[in-house]
Order: structure tokens, then sequence, then C-alpha cells
């Protein structure tokens, strides 16, 4: 007989799993995990082959997903042999017989076909200005060719003076290799090599040229990926077996000015402003206004992208002009007449800013501090500025002045959010300007909670009507994007950096301007769960109150809040600090007596001495019982008074941390600064905790209800707690606690945002459809006007482009906005979407059967 032993019953538990695809909608579908049934017995006995029988088997049913993925890593395992056996035996001829004249055929060409194999008169052939590398068969091994390669000019070039010229260049797999080049000498060579698909390295005599097709794939990955010159030289190392001297010759090649300029005439190419000037060069956001309404916009600082003064000089101005950054000598000339804002006062949070937390000593080698820019609130890139003097005010005016100029002809309303709105609104005031009336200042929802609760109602982007459910943080994700050149840029020369710079922000606004209609939409979605949650909580509100409240009621509360936060905060009363020390002396004095402390007579008599001489210096004839009312009313102004200023200490030091928490994430971890903020933070955590230590120290328990009798740190640790609440001057006590109403003012606040989010997106929707018009317009203008065949084709292949993504615009928009109407797309037959590729197939009706059977 086997012994009966307590076995764990396992119930079937469902873990959502979400795949997301390039494009179309996400799959849901369901693993099974198998978890323990509590309280749950088996009595028959189990024997040891049972037992490992049940290892083996699975305890439960699996999801249709788990099943196909094994099946899947099955197949993969049962072919994986063979495939490996089939990769060695094309190493070796599977034929002789050329795929063009079927004669023998002792050559093959990778790049073409790793079936085709071409006889010597077939492989000149058919590649003839071509830059493929064959391979000859030796009877043992293939082995590069010794046929050379060779381009030859185009028609039209009989008559002119054609020579000959022996060039290194990098072909598109990134193998370097030797080839003759015919030149013409009625044009340069650098437009002759364009014509073969080559980049010179030089623009004079040049003897060196790479594939542009090389080229285009490392500025993609250089801006996407943020690949140097250097990793791009070892990747094509290691997958062409490239010599030591082979990467030096091209990393030197790729270092100097032709790659910058490659990077610029691509740019060029790519948005086709020269042949069509009116078409948006990738600054214009489709989305935001371009005549009236109100443009939102985010406004930061970035101190990681910097500049070392010992990285040179630039001889000529940047490619890209003022394209994202504005003229140096207009922001100096800015400073200069703006010398009362030469350092900003510290904020509510009294958090140190970037130029602070930089040593001296290290911005002495910086001739750029940083980059103060501004985006909208569809995260598309404005403008930017390179900071020299550290973080003055004058930077942010200048921006917002210069957007002011940009708008000024139109009947805009321009809304911006930055971290310390307060400070540049209370400047504006001081200097007699005031706020313009096309202007209001916010603070972003995240960063607000580092100033004080005043400042958070006037100035949040959740309180303030016109900026929806934007949360002003935009800046923030660009500068992680951004943040990620900083490493190459602090070495290179002035128009060098900002020719990056610009075109990264170029290639960040074009990642967002393209998927712009599916980020509304999901922006739609986000406003329609906000809306339901919040008048859930709104709700819920309603049923805890004591007393029948209504939402008109929250908006008093909301309206009354306002007001108060307006007025400035009267000065809290204090205890005197004799009462204060004669009641704490009097309860250790008590507690002596009454043996609920451990006595020791030199204590004993020493604070018996205390409480004499306060005695009589105060002329207190009878000494104060713990029933006295004296007593019991000192008491509860002193418990009032002393656990009130700790815990507004800890609000303090949470708001502080968490500021602190979010600036250190603009910096990589191990550099100077980050090091720096950490070591704030943990200052700010030790602060914390002594202001917990000595609360939770206090002798006697708490005389009124809203103190809690202690702190936790993770608690104290959120500026959100509900304790902080009840410390909150701008909410009146009445028969509804300041928490509850607190709750009810966020929640309306929450619902009138996002109903307003609401409009905002469909007012955008129509702006996009419009701008997508206008800028099909312009394209069907330039292909009539111009006469030549090249920019006729280069112009007509944009509007196909253009053609497409207006039409999925429209069709994505015509559910929510009727009268946008979808407009028909003529090469719709001619696009594969990759949704319709699928690399694991499974049914998620098989889940449903698995809970029936069940």
């Amino acid at each position: 007989m086997g012994k009966a032993l307590k076995t764990t019953r396992f119930r079937n538990v469902k873990i959502k799993v979400v795949r997301r695809t390039i494009a179309g909608p996400a799959k849901v579908s369901y693993l099974s995990q198998g978890l323990p049934q509590p309280n749950y017995k088996q009595t028959h006995p189990i024997t040891s082959q049972q037992a490992e029988l049940d290892d083996t088997t699975p305890s439960c049913s699996e999801s249709a997903y788990s099943k196909a993925k094994k099946r899947e890593l099955h197949a993969w395992d049962a072919v994986k042999d063979d495939m490996l056996k089939v990769s060695f035996e094309c190493s070796a001829p599977i034929t002789t017989q050329c795929v063009v004249c079927q004669d023998h055929a002792d050559y093959r060409c990778i790049e073409c076909s790793t079936t085709a194999v071409f006889c010597e008169v077939c492989l000149k052939r058919t590649h003839r200005n071509s830059l493929h590398l064959p391979e000859k068969w030796n009877n043992v091994y293939y082995e590069p060719s010794s046929l050379g390669l060779f381009l030859f000019l185009p028609e039209g070039h009989d008559t002119h003076a054609v020579y000959t010229k022996v060039m290194k260049v990098i072909v598109s797999t990134g193998r370097l290799c030797t080839v003759t080049v015919n030149m013409c000498a009625c044009e340069p060579e650098t437009c002759t090599l364009l014509r073969y698909g080559l980049w010179p390295a030089t623009v004079e005599k040049p003897q060196t040229a790479f594939s542009i097709p090389l080229l285009e794939l490392f500025v993609c990955l250089s801006l996407e990926c943020q690949v140097s010159v250097e990793g791009f030289c070892n990747t094509l190392r290691w997958k062409n077996n490239l010599t030591l001297a082979e990467v030096n010759t091209l990393y030197r090649a790729l270092v100097g000015e032709s790659i910058s300029h490659f990077r610029h005439h691509h740019f060029r190419q790519r948005i086709l402003v020269d042949i069509c000037p009116q078409l948006d060069d990738g600054t214009i956001c489709p989305a935001c206004p371009k005549a009236d309404g109100d443009m939102i916009v985010t406004l930061d600082a970035n101190f990681g992208l910097v500049r070392k003064q010992s990285s040179g000089t630039s001889v000529v101005e940047p490619l890209h002009g003022t394209r994202m950054f504005v003229d140096e000598k207009d922001v100096e000339e800015y400073l200069l007449s703006h010398l009362d804002s030469s350092k900003p006062h510290e904020d509510c949070s009294n958090f140190k800013a970037g130029n602070v937390l930089r040593s001296q000593k290290q911005a002495k080698k910086l001739d750029v501090t940083g980059v103060f820019g501004a985006s909208c609130r569809h995260e598309m890139p404005l403008m930017f500025v390179n900071m020299s003097q550290g973080e003055r005010l004058a930077y942010p005016l200048y921006v917002i002045d210069e957007l002011l100029r940009r708008c000024e002809d139109k009947n805009i309303h321009l809304r911006v959010v930055y971290d310390i709105a307060c400070v540049v609104a209370s400047h504006l005031h001081k200097s007699g300007e005031g706020i313009p009336h096309n202007i209001s200042l916010a603070i972003p929802a995240f960063h607000v909670y580092g100033h004080k609760l005043p400042c958070q109602i006037k100035y949040s982007t959740r309180r303030l009507e016109g900026f929806g459910l934007t949360d002003g943080e935009g800046m923030e994700r660009l500068w992680s994007f951004l943040r990620r050149f900083a490493r190459v840029t602090k070495e290179m020369t002035p128009s060098h950096r900002l020719d990056l710079l610009t075109d990264a922000l170029l290639h960040y606004g074009r990642r967002k301007s393209t998927d712009l209609e599916m980020q509304l939409l999901q922006r739609l979605d986000k406003a329609d769960k906000i809306l339901i949650l919040a008048q859930e909580d709104i709700s819920s509100v309603i049923r805890e109150a004591p007393v029948l409240v209504s939402e008109e009621d929250m908006e008093k509360w909301k309206k009354r809040e306002m007001e108060l936060a307006q007025q400035k905060q009267k000065p809290i009363n204090t205890v005197c600090k004799w009462k204060r020390d004669y009641i704490i002396k009097l309860i250790q004095f008590y507690k002596f007596k009454s043996g609920t402390s451990e006595s020791y007579m030199e204590c004993e008599t020493e604070i018996e001495d205390s409480l004499l001489t306060m005695e009589k210096k105060h002329r207190i004839g009878r000494r104060w019982q713990e029933s006295d009312s004296d007593f019991q009313a000192t008491l509860k102004d002193v418990d009032c008074e002393l656990r009130g200023q700790l815990i507004c200490k800890a609000r303090t030091e949470s708001r502080e941390r968490a500021v602190l928490l979010h600036l250190k994430k603009r910096y990589p971890d191990g550099q100077g600064i980050a090091i720096r903020l950490s070591k704030q933070v943990a200052s700010s955590n030790k602060r914390m905790r002594q202001a917990i230590k000595e609360y939770n120290s206090i002798q006697w328990p708490p005389q009124m209800s809203i103190f809690p009798a202690a702190i936790d740190f993770q608690e104290a640790c959120d500026p959100s707690w509900h304790v902080y609440f009840c410390f909150d001057d701008t909410i009146e006590e009445d028969n509804v606690s300041k928490s509850l109403k607190r709750r009810g003012i966020d929640a309306l606040h929450m619902k009138t945002r996002a109903a307003e989010e609401k409009c905002m997106i469909y007012q955008e929707m129509r702006t996009v459809t419009k701008y997508l018009h206008a800028q099909h317009a312009f394209l069907c203008s330039a292909i009539k006007d111009t006469d030549q065949p090249g920019a006729k084709a280069a112009l007509t292949q944009r509007l196909q482009q253009l053609e497409r993504k207006r039409h999925q615009a429209t069709v994505l928009f015509h559910p929510h906005v009727p009268d946008i109407v979808p407009v028909d797309n003529p090469y719709l037959c001619q696009t594969h979407p990759m949704s319709n590729i699928e690399t694991l197939v499974y049914n998620d009706e098989d889940d449903t059967e698995d809970d029936d059977d069940n």
C-alpha cells in the first residue's frame, strides 16, 4: 500500500496575451496557467509511477496560441538539420548549365540568385554596368572572379572627351572592390558617379565612392538606431570578412564631409521642396491649426546635448540653415536685452536645474551647455535654441516671442506648457509686460506635482480649459530620442552638430506625422475610456458623501478652490514655545509617575526641575493635570502644529523627490549629472525618513482624526497621498471631507478635459484632411507645370504615396467625423499591407471550446 499523499488540485487560470502587428488590429488570446486551489486534500494513495506521470503530463488544458506555438517550435526543430545540410550543398554548383544559353557555366552571382549560374559571355552581357561581384568555380570552391568590374557611360557621349578611371568602390553589400569607370569631360565626375548610383568620398578628383543604397541604409540606421560610423564599419567588416586595412579605408572615407552632404542630399531628394516649394519640408504639423484655433506648445530644456569647446570650429554655416535651430546671433542679442532675467527663481519643489548640477569646472569646457526646444501637442518638433549661459528665463521668453511672431498674421491662441510656467508668469507680471492676451501658461501633468498646491490648481493642464488631455510631457519623450545622439554630437564641429541634430529632429517628426491618423484614433479611444472612468469616480463620490451632493455642488467646490488658490496663504498660527515645552515635559513627567515609561532618577529629577522653573517664570500657580481643560487644549494645539509641520515637511520632500526622479530620466546612468541627481534623491530620502522618524516618535496619540497614528515611508513618497490633502488650504471643510471633495473636483476636471479632448481630436481630424488635400493640390499643380521627365516621375511617385495616405486617413476619420468624405485610392490594388502576412496561425475559438470542456 502506498502512503496517502496530500496533493494540490490545479484550477485553470487564463492569462491575457495581446499581440500587436505593424498594421491592423491587435489580436488577443489567453495562456493557461495552473494555480493551486487552496484547502483541497486528496486522500486516495498515489504511487511513484503515477507521480512521475503527472510531472510529464500537462495538468490543465492549453490555449490555442500555446498549442500553435508548440507546433511551430516542433516544426522548426524537425527541419533545422536538413536546412543546414542544404546550405552546405549550395556552396558547390547545383547545375553546370547557363541559365541564359544552356552552355557550360562556371560563374554564379549570389546577388542575382543562389541557383542561377552563367557562362562568361552571358555573365558579361547580363551584368553590364552592374556592381555585383560574381564568383567562379575552380573545381574545389567558388572564388572571387578576376573578370573585373566596368561602368560604361550611357548614350550621348560619343562626341565628348571620354576617359577611364580606376576607383575603389564600396558596393551595396559593403565589400570593397576595384572598378574601372568611364568618365566624360562634359560634366563633373561627381555627377557622373551619381548616374552610376555612386556617391563620391571627395568632390575634387574622387578616388573612392560608395553605393548609394549602402549610404541610405547607413543614414536610416544612424537616425533610427543611432549607429555610429565606427559601428557601421565594424558591422560590414564581420559581415564580409573585411581586413583591418579595408575597414580603416572605409572609415576614413565616411568620416569626412561626404556623409554629411549625402545625408542632406538624401533629405532634399525625399521632400522634393526644390521642385515644388509649397510642399511640407517636415517642419509642419498636419494636425495643428494653420490659421485659426488653439495651438498647444510644450517647452523644455535638455542639459545632456552639450558641445565641447575643444571640438573645433566651422568654416561654413549648417546645411539646414535655421530649419530647426534658430540663428545664435539673434539669441545672443535677445539675451543682452533681457538682463533682468539672468536666472530663474527656483520652482516650488526647490530642485536644482541642470546647469546648477553640472560642476563649474566641467561647464568651463563647454561652449554649448544644453538645448532648449519646443514641440506641438502631437510631438512635432518646432524650434530649438542652443544654450550657452546656463538656464535663463530669457530662453523660454525668446521661444515664446518667436512663436508669437510666426503666428502674428494668424488668429491663433498659443497655449504654452512649461515646467516652471508659474515662474514665467510671475516674471512677466513683475516686468510690467504682463501675459499677452493670446497666450495661456500651464505646467505639465507630471511635473506639476513638484509645485505647491496653489500652483497645481492654477497651472495644471488637467485643470485649465483648452488643454484637453495633453500631458505636456511631449518634450520629455522627444529628449529620450534625441539624447542618444549626445555621445556623437558633443565631439562635432558646430555646423556638423546642428545638421545631425536637425536631421534627427526631422526624422522624429516624420515618425510622428506618418502615423498621425492612428495616433489620433488612439487618443480618441483613450478619451472615451477616461470619460467613463471619470463619470464612475463622480458617482462614487456622490455615493460616499454623508450628505446629498450633485455635480452642481462639485462645480461650486471647483470654483471655490480656484478662488482660495488665488488668495495669498495666511501665516500658520503657532503655539507659544514655552507652552509647547511645558506640555512635552508634563507628558514625560506623568509617564514616569504612572510607570508607563522607564524611569531614571536623574531624568525624573531633571524634568521636575525644568517644570518648576517654567511654572515660576510664567506664574503657573497649580501644575496642570491631564484632565485640565488648559492641558487638553494646549496639547491639541501642540499636536496639530507639530504633526502638521512634519507632514508638510514630508509632503515637500515627496514632491522634490518625484521631480528629481523625473529629472534623472533625462540623463544616462553613470553620467555626472545623473550621479549628482541620485545623491540629491538620497538626501531627500534621508530628510523624509528623519521627518517620519520624528513623527512616529511623538509620545502621545494623535489628538485629531486627520492625523495617522504612524507614517509609512512608501505612502509618504506618493505626492498624492490622501493625508496630504487634509492640509489643503484651498478646500473648505464642511459636511463633506476635504479628501472626498478633492476626489470629486479631480474627477470633474478629468470628465471636462476628456470631453474637451474629443472635440479637439475631431477638429484635428478635419485639419489633417485639409492638409492632405492641400498637399495633393500642390503636387498635381507641380506635375502639370514641369516639363522635366525626372522631376515629373519623382512628383508622381510622391503623389501615389500621398493618395494612399489620404485614402487611409479619410476612411479612418469618417466614422467619427461624418463630414469627412472618404477619398478613393486609384493605387489601392497595388498595395500589400503587412497585416496580411501571418507568422503564426491559430484559432482563438479553440480557447472557448477548451473552456466549454472544462
